[in-house]
């Protein structure tokens, strides 16, 4: 599903995997890049650039479960946060164990950092943003297009009226600092940014302040 376009920038939704999350597809009209490859390959959007590179938000196994599959078929790297990478080669850390799978991937190719800026071509980059608290070395992604601003990608930081468990290996007291950091960002850029979950459909931060429980409290908070 084309769910964002500008120009030569269009960003695909396409739910897949067993809990159907959220892979997304951007193309900006010379490459491709793709977040959160759970997506199988058969299910790629038609008529879109080359793919040049994979980045997951975090390691759990319903964001990175078919990331080798996508590395076997193109002469694409795999880029995951530094304080995610184990989550790749340890079952017990990307939760495929709780499932009885027991899933091992190949290590990452490219370790991010915050703030990093990843260029996908001359007029379209992504920003690091790390957001831990659903796991160590959770992202969430902003796509700039000619320097400015287009979609804030959260992952399983932030989710339209919810945000990410924090039972399986997370920290509520980094989740929520993250959230606040989601929200000095949406002060800067504008808090109509589109926002592009890592599972259900998108939201604003206009509307999270509205309506999520776990960020309406905290805004009214820091604005006393």
């Amino acid at each position: 599903m084309l769910i964002y376009s500008q120009d030569q920038l269009k960003i695909y939704r396409i739910p897949d995997g067993p809990l159907q999350t959220n892979s997304y597809w951007i193309d900006t009209g010379t490459t491709s890049c793709l977040i959160d490859p759970i997506l199988n390959p058969e299910n790629r959007p038609s008529n879109v650039s080359r793919l040049s590179l994979v980045v997951a938000t975090h390691g759990h196994f319903d964001h990175i479960g078919r990331c080798d599959d996508w590395r076997a078929i193109h002469p694409v790297k795999m880029a995951i946060h530094s304080a995610e990478g184990s989550a790749l080669t340890d079952p017990a850390i990307n939760c495929s164990i709780l499932l009885g799978e027991g899933l091992e991937f190949y290590p990452a190719e490219i370790e991010l950092h915050d703030q990093q800026i990843i260029q996908l071509d001359a007029q379209v980059q992504l920003q690091v943003i790390h957001t831990p608290g659903h796991t160590p070395g959770g992202i969430c992604l902003l796509v700039l297009y000619n320097g400015q601003p287009q979609v804030l990608l959260t992952g399983d930081t932030l989710f339209a009226g919810s945000v990410g468990r924090v039972d399986i290996g997370g920290n509520e007291n980094q989740l929520m600092q993250s959230l606040d950091r989601l929200i000095k960002v949406s002060e800067i850029y504008g808090r109509d940014l589109m926002i592009l979950p890592g599972h259900g459909p998108e939201t604003t931060m206009t509307e999270e302040l509205k309506s999520n429980p776990w960020l309406s409290g905290r805004a009214r908070a820091k604005s006393s």
